[in-house]
């Protein structure tokens, strides 16, 4: 049974073409081209495993194509180009290799992966990933492969014109035979390192300090300090990829230093310093940074201020060199623009604010060749360090951009860096200024209006509550808009950590059942909501006696816990599309009160079943226990219970707007 393992790749840098070696599965590949061995006749079913797994994984289609498009068998050095079917590639190249001796046998992968090489350039396409050539049923030696897989992607580079080839991968599954191919390539590495061949760009001097955008490997780069990102736990084996080969290469002894000193690495932002010992720099940084998607606020910035800190502290120490992985552009899930532009501005900050005192003059941002979006990271920062303002993408003024289509991209950037401003359908805290310019203008005055509503909107608020209150004395005595600038402003960021979040992972999921609340509202009414994070409203019934105190301060999850011993999903702010499930929280007798609430609901966790201990919502992971282990959590839950429940845990994702007295 075939399982998908994702593992740092291993690579070496040949001209512009980057050869990686991955542990994985051949199908499951993302390269425009897939590499399949099979036999002379085209027969897939028949042929060895590679064979059977890209033609079980892409559908019969691929072996349609093979039998209409080469009826005689093939010989060695052709390539059969045919549909990739359901597989994620655009293309699947088969090639035979016959049984031989060691000799031939490199001759004869020389000879097929230059063939591919040159098919390729035919059809303009730019990554291909190989199986371990001829290492199974024909017994091929892994090194003689690997090594003749490098060789040929060597001469090829070598030909007086510039291939558009930019990735080949060599993608094994078996542990042991990855083993023996990683070590092959680590020689070969060790023979290129420093060798002129390595990708420099962007190099540029600013004020007294030089700045270089490296394509290479971070472990072979000599340095005084080495800066990266390590597991959050600080055990350098629990992690992937990079923090793996620091330790394997380091040894030991670096990880029994950071035991000793990594307690007092407790908050994203900080580090733990160790020396280098058998890497080729004598201090290493581990960082401990934050996801994109995590629950920080403003991860960019938090970035952008670990890399000045990092050479702050290396600068304390006179270090002259400093080398960063790039940083936040893998696990981290930064998109490539906003890592490169919070990792320059923390430098350009760093050297703006000590001019005469920086005892760094060369800094470098090291990608890893072996990524198969170099690239597309190298041109990112490249594209920092000539513009001419050191500021945070993420972080821009758009004051004056055009609104985006909702749903893309563009517009989630756009809504994350969007200054806040009051929403549109408010009347005396108009959206025409920022929240910021209302706050000015009202100093030593009341930022909070109690407003009456237009007529409109009272009929399609009354709408929504006669319909769902489920009694027919129900009589509405007045409705009326809370305007708190101060608690708006509070769940108005909290909106735009879910669009970021959109911004790497897409829209949240809408609910399969929508909310019977904007099923029954006004188009208006409707307009003015976020549908991309799953912002609606909901009712949430209250005392008399905390009305004021909501309306100031906003609600609070810690008062739930207090005032009803066992909750069904625990502590947090609980919600309902049915007023009369909120009905039950107010008086019993006399004028009532209700709220309709603003909330960002964004990823929903669905549950039927009672989760009492709940203080936030379950991570992605779905641990079963309080997590503590990963930074990606659903932002509400929903209990599916008859009539449902909308429970969020922060205060600030739900917001107070309108205020419902009436009677029963």
């Amino acid at each position: 049974m075939y399982t998908r393992q994702r593992t740092r790749k291993r690579y070496l840098q040949f001209g512009r073409t980057v050869v990686s070696i991955v542990k994985g599965n051949i199908e499951e590949q993302e390269t425009d081209v897939i590499v399949n061995t099979t036999n002379a006749e085209l027969d897939l079913e028949n042929a060895g495993q590679c064979s059977k797994a890209i033609s079980k994984a892409g559908g019969s289609s691929i072996q349609e194509d093979c039998k209409k498009r080469y009826p005689r068998p093939l010989t060695v050095g052709e390539v059969a180009v045919t549909t990739s079917g359901t597989l994620k590639s655009s293309k699947v190249f088969h090639i035979y290799l016959p049984n031989g001796k060691e000799q031939r046998n490199q001759q004869n992968v020389e000879k097929t992966v230059n063939a591919c090489l040159e098919q390729m350039e035919l059809l303009s396409l730019k990554s291909i990933a190989f199986p371990a050539l001829g290492t199974g049923g024909l017994n091929y030696c892994p090194c003689i492969v690997i090594n003749a897989l490098f060789d040929a992607v060597k001469d090829y580079n070598n030909r007086p014109f510039t291939t558009v080839i930019e990735n080949v991968a060599c993608v094994i599954f078996q542990e042991q035979m990855f083993q023996t191919v990683v070590s092959e390539a680590r020689k070969r590495s060790r023979c290129l390192a420093g060798s002129p061949k390595i990708q420099v760009s962007g190099g540029t001097k600013y004020l007294n300090t030089n700045i270089q955008i490296l394509v290479g490997d971070i472990i072979l780069q000599e340095a005084d300090v080495l800066v990266y990102s390590s597991p959050h736990n600080m055990k350098l084996n629990t992690g992937k990829g990079l923090s793996t080969d620091i330790l394997n290469v380091a040894g030991s002894d670096i990880q029994d230093e950071l035991d000793l000193i990594s307690n007092k690495v407790v908050e994203c932002g900080t580090f733990a310093v160790t020396n280098g010992y058998n890497l080729r720099c004598s201090k290493v940084y581990h960082g401990y940074l934050p996801s994109f998607c995590g629950p920080n606020y403003r991860p960019e910035k938090l970035l952008s201020t670990f890399v000045s800190k990092c050479l702050i502290e290396a600068n304390t120490h006179k270090a002259k060199c400093v080398v960063f992985s790039a940083l936040g552009s893998g696990m981290l899930k930064y998109p490539t623009d906003v890592a490169a532009s919070a990792v320059i501005t923390g430098i350009q900050t760093f050297v703006s604010c000590n001019p005469t005192s920086n005892h760094i003059d060369n800094i470098k941002i090291v990608v890893y060749g072996g990524d198969s979006n170099y690239s597309r990271i190298e041109q990112a920062y490249r594209s920092e360090l000539t513009a001419t303002k050191g500021t945070c993408i993420y972080l821009r003024d758009t004051t004056n951009q055009p609104i985006p289509r909702r749903g893309t991209k563009v517009y989630f950037c756009f809504k994350y860096n969007e200054e806040p401003r009051p929403p549109t359908n408010w009347s005396f805290f108009k959206s025409f200024r920022t929240i910021k310019d209302w706050s000015k203008e009202r100093r030593g005055r009341a930022t909070i209006k109690k407003q009456g509503i237009d007529k409109n909107t009272f009929e399609s608020i009354k709408n929504l509550f006669m319909n769902t209150i489920q009694n027919p004395n129900a009589k509405i005595k007045s409705i009326t808009r809370n305007e708190n600038l101060n608690l708006y402003l509070k769940y108005f960021q909290r909106c735009q950590e879910l669009f970021r979040k959109a911004i790497v992972n897409g829209p949240s999921k809408p609910l399969a059942t929508p909310v019977l609340t904007i099923a029954n509202l006004n188009r208006q009414m409707r307009d003015v909501l976020e549908q991309d994070i799953n912002e609606v409203y909901l009712f949430h019934g209250t005392k008399q006696d905390r009305v004021k105190v909501l309306l100031r301060n906003g609600f609070d999850e810690r008062l739930a816990a207090m005032n009803f011993p066992k909750l069904r999903l625990g502590s947090g702010t609980y919600t309902a599309e049915d007023a009369s499930l909120s009905a039950h929280y107010t008086e019993k007798q006399g004028v009532r009160t209700m709220f309709l609430v603003r909330a960002c609901l964004g990823d929903v966790f669905r549950t039927n079943e009672n989760l009492n201990d709940l203080k936030r919502p379950p991570c992605k992971k779905m641990c079963k226990t309080i997590c503590t282990q990963h930074d990606e959590f659903f932002d509400s839950v929903l209990g599916e219970f008859c009539p449902r429940e909308f429970v969020v845990y922060e205060k600030a994702q739900c917001y107070p707007e309108y205020v419902i007295k009436y009677t029963l």
